[in-house]
């Protein structure tokens, strides 16, 4: 059982239950020089469009089942309990997964698929029972208390986007509290959650010493390394989408003309680029910050965070000498861009004290991972049984 499972803090958890994150792109609805954050959603969106269009619906229980007769029942016995087959059935009715699919897998596939189900759901009660004996017993008074506590630690700028989230939603923070702490789901999850911090990760951490972290740090020093980095601003015109589609070529004349003029204004008062870039900039950073964009190495990669820039800025910004000043129009994918260097770092070496935390963190879950595994292994040997599968239907004989 991966200890990430339940690494998450428990009142994180519970918050995150009816709170969606929302990201901006940069630079308008298509075209962006900043780099764009891509999520789950839209895989999903995608997986349900490809389920419509194959016109599939889910199985039945009743078609699960005979898909699944090979199931023993109890599929396993954990302190005394069985885990009836129907347990199994009923997740996988709420998987609404099509009986196409569970058809296309194959019996053997999907015997190995049952056996890794059972075996986690055996973990589960494991890690549920052992979290109880160490006094974390799901609860809603458990998950109310965990959430209030992790409301009050929170910066007062996080406390009031959550209240402002949930009341566009509909929700108070009370409200939201009460629903979420009745959730017998969020209710097991949180309890796990707590029990894996302090029984496991927290006690793996007073144990990792210097020698360690020193060890991991030089066995990984290429990881630590800093490239050569540039920051800039920019003035970016984009091409008219309409007039591009039925005349590229005007289309990309109109804004040449446009960055040109741009340009030549630069060039008699330098000093306007941050009104110019406020006033005339394309690119939303234009008013959100005179232009300015996150650092980034010579392959146009962001020194912090995921996303890149366009390898044609990337190679002109980092052409330019001096702080303040600026390039000749140079067109992207995006459109022309005039760009103007802010500040040129060197490669360097991140110290081990500005990662000494992140590494205590990593050696801290590799040694709780370990003494996590151990416990299970230990309690499904003494309190366990997960039944043997009926045997696989053999084909029948070819007549002669």
């Amino acid at each position: 059982m991966n200890i990430m499972k339940f690494t998450g803090k428990a009142a994180a958890i519970c918050f995150a239950a009816g709170i969606a994150a929302a990201a901006l792109s940069a630079c308008g609805d298509k075209k962006t020089e900043e780099p764009a954050q891509a999520g789950t959603e839209a895989q999903a969106q995608t997986q349900g469009m490809q389920m419509q269009d194959l016109d599939m619906k889910p199985a039945t229980e009743a078609e699960i089942t005979e898909v699944l007769a090979f199931l023993p029942d109890p599929v396993a016995t954990v302190y005394g309990e069985p885990i009836a087959r129907k347990a199994i059935i009923d997740e996988l009715v709420s998987q609404e997964v099509p009986l196409e699919i569970y058809k296309s897998i194959g019996e053997e596939r999907l015997r190995q698929a049952m056996s890794k189900q059972i075996e986690d759901m055996v973990k589960d009660k494991i890690m549920l029972k052992q979290a109880e004996k160490a006094g974390f017993k799901p609860s809603a008074e458990f998950v109310a208390k965990e959430m209030k506590e992790e409301f009050a630690e929170l910066p007062k700028e996080e406390q009031e986007e959550i209240e402002e989230t949930l009341k566009e939603n509909g929700l108070t923070l009370e409200e939201h509290m009460k629903q979420t702490s009745e959730n017998p789901e969020i209710q097991m999850k949180a309890a796990l959650s707590k029990f894996v911090h302090t029984e496991y990760l927290d006690k793996a951490k007073k144990n990792v010493s210097d020698e360690d972290i020193k060890k991991l740090y030089e066995e990984n020093i290429e990881g630590f390394k800093k490239p050569e980095g540039v920051t800039v601003a920019h003035i970016l015109i984009q091409l008219d989408e309409e007039k591009e589609a039925s005349d590229a070529e005007a289309a990309d004349k109109e804004a040449k003309a446009k960055i040109d003029a741009i340009y030549d204004e630069l060039l008699k008062d330098p000093a306007s680029f941050d009104k110019l870039a406020q006033e005339k900039s394309d690119c939303p950073s234009g008013k959100r910050d005179n232009g300015k964009l996150p650092a980034f190495d010579k392959e146009g990669m962001l020194l912090e965070g995921g996303g890149a820039m366009d390898q044609t800025f990337a190679s002109a910004a980092f052409g330019i000498e001096k702080a303040g000043q600026i390039t000749k129009p140079v067109k992207t994918q995006f459109g022309y861009h005039i760009i103007k260097l802010i500040e040129k770092t060197p490669e360097e070496v991140t110290p081990i004290e500005k990662v000494n935390d992140k590494l205590t963190e990593y050696l801290a879950a590799e040694k709780a991972q370990a003494d996590l595994n151990k416990m299970l292994d230990d309690e499904i040997a003494k309190n366990a049984k997960i039944n043997d599968f009926a045997p696989a239907k053999e084909a029948p004989a070819e007549t002669k």
